[in-house]
């Protein structure tokens, strides 16, 4: 029984050394260099991509291909005028993943399309735009402008600052740290963000998904929260609130919590797309900034 064990302990050994052999000699890599261009365009079907910030003159691709069969898979690079292209090529069924690592000059335009590849992006400055259908966007310590949209993917921004465009249908927005301009939408995601600057007029918008703004100081521009069935939540988290507010629900069905009370004169009843709202405002010590709040049959809150 003893050499029975030790035979098939050698078998299992030898059988995990040739796997490991096999999957090192299926592992390919591709490195490419091209003078520096206004854009680089990337579209992957499942490969993952980096971009890291490089010298101002040249653009550097490093790809690690893991795909089985080998040759399923095939990246094409080409330059063209101002823009550098970087594609995946795929033929019959495969195996495994790619990752392209792609080193830039700074304020680069990065164009990313994808169909459940993921996108990462550090310590970068520049314009930056990705879509995806089930791709992951996670971009951290960079600024400029950002227009991220997925089908069910998610969106996390640490650290950044500009104008942010990003849209999910089920996918989660996660915004930590940042300041700038927002539009920001979801179907059925939602969306948090922590110690959040507004520097311009911003709105969040879902359908069924919970939106939770947690602020890094006073809001000081036009602000508007909306969702349909699900939870609105704005903290001043300890800053001083001020503004003209208005906190619109579905007529006993929609929910309202705030730190001040309303008197009836504040309050309006409406009709919209065919029911039943109602409006209710509160100024504290200025007119300005005008902030809305809003749910049909969810909840409402702000907090001190």
């Amino acid at each position: 029984m003893r050499l029975r064990k030790t035979l098939i302990a050698v078998i299992f050994a030898a059988t995990a050394l040739m796997t490991a052999g096999a999957y090192a000699q299926r592992v390919q890599e591709w490195d490419e260099t091209f003078e520096a261009r206004e854009r680089v365009r990337i579209n992957t079907i499942s490969g993952d991509v980096e971009i890291v910030k490089g010298g101002a003159d040249k653009i550097l691709v490093h790809i690690r291909s893991s795909y089985r069969p080998a040759d399923s898979f095939e990246p094409k690079m080409r330059e063209r005028r101002n823009a550098v292209y970087l594609e995946e090529e795929m033929y019959g069924s495969n195996r495994g993943n790619a990752v392209w690592t792609i080193t830039v000059p700074e304020g680069t335009i990065i164009d990313f399309k994808t169909a459940s590849g993921d996108m990462r992006i550090a310590d970068m400055k520049g314009a930056f735009s990705a879509s995806s259908a089930s791709g992951d966007f996670y971009i951290e310590k960079c600024s400029g402008e950002f227009d991220f949209n997925t089908a069910s993917g998610d969106i996390e921004l640490v650290n950044c600052t500009g104008y942010f465009d990003a849209s999910t249908a089920s996918g989660d927005i996660d915004i930590d740290d940042c300041q700038g301009e927002f539009d920001v939408n979801t179907a059925s995601g939602d969306v948090e963000g922590i110690e959040v600057t507004f520097t311009d007029e911003s709105r969040f918008n879902t359908a069924s998904g919970s939106v939770e703004i947690v602020l890094a100081q006073t809001v000081e521009h036009d602000l508007e929260i909306s969702t349909a069935s699900g939870r609105v939540i704005l903290d001043y988290n300890g800053h001083p609130m001020k503004g003209h507010y208005e906190f619109i629900s579905k007529h006993r069905n929609g929910r309202v919590s705030a730190p001040f009370d309303f008197d009836e004169e504040h309050v309006e009843r409406f009709r919209r797309w065919g029911d039943r709202y109602v409006r209710q405002t509160y100024t504290k010590d200025s007119d300005t900034p005008y902030i809305e709040l809003s749910t049909a049959s969810g909840k409402v809150s702000l907090h001190e």
